[in-house]
């Protein structure tokens, strides 16, 4: 993930998993690993648009926490498995050190369907 422009990561899940997606947030340039320890904010979001006007028809939001102290630039989501199957979009975003709004990473995001049923 860059901290200056979003990376573009496609997503594949399978309906009823709840295991993390965890980002590493890495500088455009120097591709170092940011520290995110001051971060806040952090958000993973999934739209059936790729551009919604607004936040009516989102599938989930989730909030994201730092999954260990964020001087190694990761950050940990734990989506829903209960989504519906179907291709959707999703970005996530985060406040900087500079209480700017940063988008990390988007791309598509597909729920496929399971065949166990817990």
């Amino acid at each position: 993930m860059s901290a200056k422009t979003p990376t573009r990561i496609n997503i594949t899940r399978k309906r009823g998993d709840t295991k993390s997606i965890v980002f590493v947030v890495k500088d455009a340039v120097t591709k170092t690993v940011v520290d995110i320890s001051i971060w806040a904010n952090f958000y993973l979001t999934v739209d059936p648009e790729r551009y919604p006007a607004d936040a009516l028809a989102n599938v989930f939001q989730v909030t994201g926490t730092l999954l260990t102290d964020g001087t190694d630039g990761k950050i940990q989501f734990f989506p829903p498995g209960t989504s519906a199957p179907g291709n959707y979009f999703y970005d996530s975003q985060a406040t900087n050190n500079d209480v700017k709004l940063v988008t990390i990473a988007e791309g598509s995001y597909k729920i496929s369907q399971d065949i166990t049923k817990v």
